[in-house]
């Protein structure tokens, strides 16, 4: 795994959709992919829907409450698993945005928790 791709706890929202686009593995056909466990084990019990905004080029924003029908769409092509993908990630952020505000507002606490990862 590429610890480039880790999610952190003080990810902003933007470096966050950045390595769920980048790093981030779904295959459409794997309803185990890391991806999909993320839905099911993290949005979906904290936030209760994944909701899905596309280009407007590429389609018109999606929610998603159900773990299956989101897994369906993706494997049949109605979801890009791009789309799915930042959906993901979009959730994640709205989980982690205070304590990403926190690190922010405070960054000698974030540089401490940087020495200790090191």
């Amino acid at each position: 795994s590429d610890p480039g791709g880790a999610i952190l706890l003080h990810d902003s929202p933007k470096a966050l959709r950045k390595k769920m686009q980048k790093h981030a593995y779904l295959d459409p056909k794997d309803e185990h992919s890391p991806v999909c466990e993320l839905a099911e084990h993290v949005v979906l019990p904290e936030w209760g829907e994944i909701v899905v905004t596309p280009n407007p080029k590429f389609g018109e924003p999606s929610t998603w409450t159900d773990l299956e029908a989101f897994r369906a769409a993706v494997s049949n092509g109605t979801l890009h698993p791009l789309d799915a993908k930042l959906g993901v990630a979009a959730g994640i952020s709205r989980g982690l945005e205070t304590v990403s505000q926190h690190f922010e507002s405070h960054p000698e606490t974030l540089d401490a928790v940087t020495k200790l990862r090191k």
